[in-house]
């Protein structure tokens, strides 16, 4: 009897086929970090957006003491390398913190944007700025430390319905080589922002780096609709034992009169102020009008005996 040689699972010539039909093709390197952050898995985000929007047009104007309005355009994701090359340079960049979140976060404002805004703060027409350079100088950047301030309670109330948040300004840099926007390939969040001011118009971009919203993730996840409210058994007996417990004060107005002030100053004792006493008495918990009634005695005590409804 004479052993066989095992068969193979494919011939030689099937091998040397596949081989050379895949032969021109090469892998296609898939960057998994590209789109780890968007608007479709951070619908809320968009949401925190508008409604800063809203607010911070409003505290803009109050600030410049002209109509300035902004309105949010759009949200992407970038890697850090490439909006660090993207930022113009001499840049007005100012880095923030949203305690307590983790981190730190950028406001990218265009420099002619700033400028133009800075014309307005010092009740001129807005005009166009012709020389970027200027937006580094010390009145620019003074400027924009005050614009971020007055904008920090607008963006808290746009976070809230996520989580508290409290701006504070760390520092400013116009050079943006130095700022350490993250890894080369860490993604970043960018809400950009359109200024428009007299005949202007300019950008303010908002930078997230992805560990500053990593904390809140499954909060901005949510598609902001609201959420069902859950019936608290538990706490309804005792609520509802505490309530009928609670002692409340009451009181009624048997009679009133009116008097003048002369009339009240020359009053001496003994003297009679004359009054009517009504047919019913209003019974009030405080200045709550609750029940009308009839005063009499009980057992001995003074009494008001309970007719109808205040209302009535």
């Amino acid at each position: 009897m004479t052993a066989t040689a095992p068969r193979a699972a494919i011939s030689e010539e099937e091998v040397s086929a596949l081989l050379e039909k895949n032969s021109g093709e090469t892998a296609r390197p898939y960057d998994f970090t590209a789109q780890r952050i968007n608007r479709m898995q951070l619908p809320l985000l968009e949401v925190i957006c508008r409604s800063f929007a809203e607010r911070a047009g409003a505290s803009l104007s109050s600030l410049l003491g002209r109509d300035a309005s902004l309105q949010f355009t759009s949200l992407e994701s970038a890697k850090s390398a490439d909006l660090q090359a993207s930022l113009p340079a001499p840049a007005s960049l100012a880095i923030v913190r949203l305690k307590p979140l983790p981190g730190v976060a950028f406001i990218s404002v265009e420099p002619a944007l700033l400028l133009t805004l800075l014309d307005g703060f010092f009740g001129g027409s807005g005009r166009a700025a012709t020389d970027p350079q200027a937006a580094i100088a010390p009145a620019a950047q003074r400027f924009l430390a005050l614009m971020v301030r007055s904008l920090a309670a607008d963006m808290t109330v746009a976070w809230a319905p996520v989580t508290p948040v409290e701006l504070e300004l760390v520092k400013q840099e116009i050079n943006p080589r130095l700022v350490q926007l993250g890894a080369p390939n860490e993604a970043l969040l960018v809400a950009k922002f359109t200024v428009e001011f007299g005949a202007h118009s300019g950008r303010i971009d908002w930078l997230l780096p992805e560990t500053l919203l990593a904390p809140v993730r499954e909060a901005l996840s949510a598609d902001g609709g609201q959420t069902a409210v859950r019936p608290q058994a538990a706490w309804a007996p005792v609520i509802t034992m505490a309530l009928n417990d609670a002692q409340v004060d009451t009181r009624a107005v048997l009679a009133q009169a009116q008097i003048s002030l002369r009339e009240l100053v020359q009053l001496s004792p003994g003297d009679i102020i004359p009054i009517e006493p009504p047919q019913q008495v209003t019974l009030f918990a405080g200045d709550v009008p609750l029940y009308r009634g009839r005063f009499g005695v009980s057992q001995g005590h003074n009494a008001l005996k309970i007719l109808s409804g205040a209302s009535s």
